[in-house]
Formats: structure tokens, sequence, C-alpha cells
């Protein structure tokens, strides 16, 4: 478990500031609504005062070989085949994040993610990525990528995009706010990509609910199910300084997906199990 604190100065006391997170975006899968994601980078690269975090799954990273056994949802058919590779999706991922990441908190990583890669290639590839690109060669009957450094004129090696926090698999985040000097709020979130496998928003929910029982907290916000909502919860406590009932609001928050399932003419992997569609997007949190 990791534990982040991210401090922002106020202009004005009273400034509401928004999160957005986004996960479970499954670049590289067929299913990957890039109009949807797109439209949510340019959101909040351009909006004052929002944040994000990627909550995880950001790529599809489906292979036939993983961890030392057969992964059976591996299918050609399945990935954009100019991100048929693990580093493809991971490229085209830091090119989007890279316009975000000065307003992200960090990145989690999902079990798409950690089914292949170690914790120190994510800290390298996501959180610090140097710029890369995907040039096609011509071999024999035709062309194969390869990966190659961007190196701009006038210098000798490739940029770092960005620099972000690695938040694993589950992380503490204050999201503290100083005005002039003097920190007026803060909020814990606790954040994780979650591994709760039922079929139905409700137990996403309860699981939340179970999650918040066992950890103190603000705000718990979780992915992996691909379920969009929030829901407030109220923890009654008791104020030992004035001898009073004090109640605590929670705020509770499935953070969506950005893969769009039962396409037309494409025979993809959540057809395997089928269940309720789940609705593209994700949520806000404002503080």
């Amino acid at each position: 478990m990791f534990a982040h604190r991210h401090i922002i100065d106020l202009e004005k006391k009273d400034d509401i500031w928004n999160l957005r997170p986004l996960g479970d975006i499954h670049i590289g899968a067929v299913g990957f609504d890039k109009e949807a994601f797109e439209k949510q980078i340019k959101f909040v690269q351009h909006t004052e005062r929002y944040l994000t975090v990627a909550m995880g799954d950001v790529i599809d990273n489906v292979q036939a070989y993983a961890q030392g056994m057969v992964d059976k949802r591996w299918d050609p058919q399945h990935t954009v085949r100019k991100h048929m590779t693990t580093e493809e999706q991971i490229v085209a991922f830091t090119h989007y994040w890279k316009r975000v990441a000065h307003k992200s908190i960090g990145i989690f990583s999902g079990n798409h993610e950690w089914k292949t890669i170690t914790q120190q290639r994510f800290v390298r590839d996501f959180c610090n990525p140097v710029d890369m690109h995907v040039e096609w060669v011509n071999e024999g009957d035709g062309t194969v990528p390869t990966l190659e450094p961007t190196i701009k004129k006038g210098a000798s090696v490739p940029e770092v995009l960005y620099s972000n926090k690695y938040l694993g698999r589950m992380a503490y985040i204050n999201l503290g706010f100083n005005y002039k000097g003097k920190r007026v709020r803060d909020f814990l979130i606790l954040g994780m990509h979650g591994g709760y496998s039922g079929r139905l928003m409700g137990g996403a929910v309860n699981r939340l609910k179970q999650i918040s029982g066992d950890f103190d907290c603000d705000v718990v916000l979780m992915g992996h199910s691909h379920d969009t909502g929030t829901r407030t919860a109220t923890r009654i406590g008791y104020d030992l300084k004035h001898n009073d009932i004090v109640r605590k609001k929670l705020i509770l928050g499935n953070t969506g997906t950005f893969l769009r399932s039962y396409m037309k003419g494409a025979d993809n992997y959540e057809e395997i199990s089928p269940g309720e569609a789940k609705r593209v997007g994700t949520i806000t949190i404002s503080f």
C-alpha cells in the first residue's frame, strides 16, 4: 500500500476543486472508446480546478502468454492492429497522459497491467516515460512495427514526457488545501483499482461500503468493475471534547470505464460471460 500527499494552494478560500478519475480505459482493445476518452482528456486538460487520477487497466494488455500460463482471453481479433503489443499500448497511453500529467495525482496499477508488468517497469514506463513512437519498417512481404525513441532536433536523448506518482494497487491520498500558507481543508481518499468480481453494481457498492468500514477515509474510489456511479454513506461518531454525536459523510465512487462492450461485428472477450452493458464514462468528486 502507498501513501501520497497532494497539496493545492487556493486563490480564494472557498474555491471548489474537482477530481475526475480516468480508469479502465483498455487502450488496445477493439472496444476502447477513443472519442469518449479523448473528450475527457481534453476537458481535464483545459478546465480550471480539475484534477485527475489514473485508476488502472489503462491498457488492455491481454497477451497469449502471461505469468507462465496461457491467457485464454487472447485473440488477435480483439486487439487493435497498431496496438498489438504491451509496449505499443503503453506508448499510446503515455501520449494521452502527457496532456494531463501536470493535473494528475498519480497512476494506479490494475490487473491488466500487473498480470505481466512488474512494479519497477510500471514506475519506469507509465509514471516516468521517455518519448517513444512506433515505426513501421518494410520487411519481406509487409511491414513490421519497431519501437523507437523520439529525439528532438538538437537533442541527443529522448525527453521524459512527465513524472507522476506510482500509487500501486491501493493507496491513501491526502488531498490538502492551503490558503495564504495555512491549511484550511483536508480530505483523505482511499483509492484502488480493486478486485471485485461480481456482475452487478449493487455488489460493487457493497464492496465499497465494506472497505470504508475497514479503512479510515472521506472518499473511496474503486475501478475494475466498470460500473459508474457515486453514493454517500454516513458514519456516526462521538465528539469526546463536547460530549456530542457527530456525523461524518463518506463518498463512495465506482470510477467507470472507456471499454464499450457488445459492439456490432466485434466478438470481444466480455461476451464470453455476458452481463449487463456498462456505461462508458466516469464520475466527478468535488472538494
